[in-house]
C-alpha cells in the first residue's frame, strides 16, 4: 500500500519518536502502578490475616487458609501486569534506540540484571535463572510466611471442626475443598509463569509490529 500521508522521512521519524516516547511513558506508569498495587496488597492481606488470627473466631480460622491462597494469586496477578509492561517497554526502547542510531535507553536491560530476566522461567517473582536475586528471595520470604499462616490456620480450623460434634461431619469436605483449592491455584501459577507463553506471544507480536522480524 502506498504512503498517502505526504510526510517527509524526517517528519515521519519525528512522529514515530513522539508516539513511541508516549507509549514508553505509559508502560513505565503501568509498571509503577501495578508494583504499587502489589506491595499494598501483600501488606493489606497480612493485616487481615493477623486480624482473623487475633480475633479468635473459629469461622476466621476456616476462612483464613483460603485467603492465604487468594493473596498469593492476587499478588501474582499484579506481577504479571508488571511483566507485561516490562516486555512492552523493552520493545519500545529497542525501537527508539534504532531511531536514534545508538543505545541510549537501557532501562529494560538494567531491569533484567537487577530484578529478574523476563525471558527465563520463573514462579511468580521467583526466577529460576536468578534464585539468589533479591526479588527471588523476597518471593520466597512471602511464600514461606503465607505457608506458615496457611498451615497454622488449617490446624486451627481442623480442631474447630473436629471438636464440635455438629460440625465434625464437615471436616472431610472442608479438607478436600481446601486441598483442591490450594493445589489447582498453585499448579496453575507454576505452569503459567514457568512456560511464559503469554509474554512470549506479546514479545513476538511487538517484534512484528515494530519491524524486528
Amino acid at each position: 500500500m502506498s504512503d498517502q500521508s505526504h510526510l517527509s522521512p524526517e517528519e515521519r521519524t519525528r512522529l514515530q519518536y513522539d508516539a513511541l516516547t508516549r507509549q514508553l511513558e505509559r508502560m513505565r506508569g503501568m509498571q509503577y502502578g501495578y508494583f504499587t498495587k502489589f506491595f499494598w496488597w501483600v501488606t493489606l492481606t497480612l493485616l487481615v490475616l493477623m486480624y482473623l488470627l487475633l480475633n479468635l473466631n473459629p469461622m476466621g480460622y476456616l476462612v483464613a487458609p483460603f485467603l492465604v491462597i487468594t493473596a498469593g494469586v492476587q499478588a501474582s496477578f499484579y506481577l504479571h501486569f508488571v511483566d507485561f509492561a516490562r516486555v512492552h517497554a523493552r520493545a519500545v526502547e529497542k525501537k527508539l534506540n534504532q531511531l536514534l542510531g545508538e543505545e541510549v535507553l537501557l532501562g529494560a536491560q538494567i531491569e533484567d540484571l537487577y530484578f529478574y530476566p523476563l525471558d527465563q522461567p520463573k514462579f511468580s517473582g521467583f526466577s529460576f535463572a536468578k534464585p539468589a536475586g533479591f526479588f527471588s528471595v523476597y518471593t520466597l520470604h512471602w511464600c514461606g510466611l503465607w505457608t506458615m499462616i496457611f498451615l497454622y490456620t488449617l490446624s486451627l480450623g481442623y480442631w474447630s471442626l473436629s471438636g464440635d460434634r455438629e460440625l465434625a461431619g464437615w471436616l472431610l469436605p472442608y479438607l478436600l475443598l481446601l486441598s483442591g483449592w490450594a493445589f489447582v491455584n498453585v499448579a496453575y501459577l507454576f505452569v503459567y509463569f514457568a512456560r511464559g507463553r503469554d509474554l512470549k506471544a506479546v514479545a513476538d507480536k511487538l517484534a512484528v509490529g515494530y519491524g524486528d522480524q
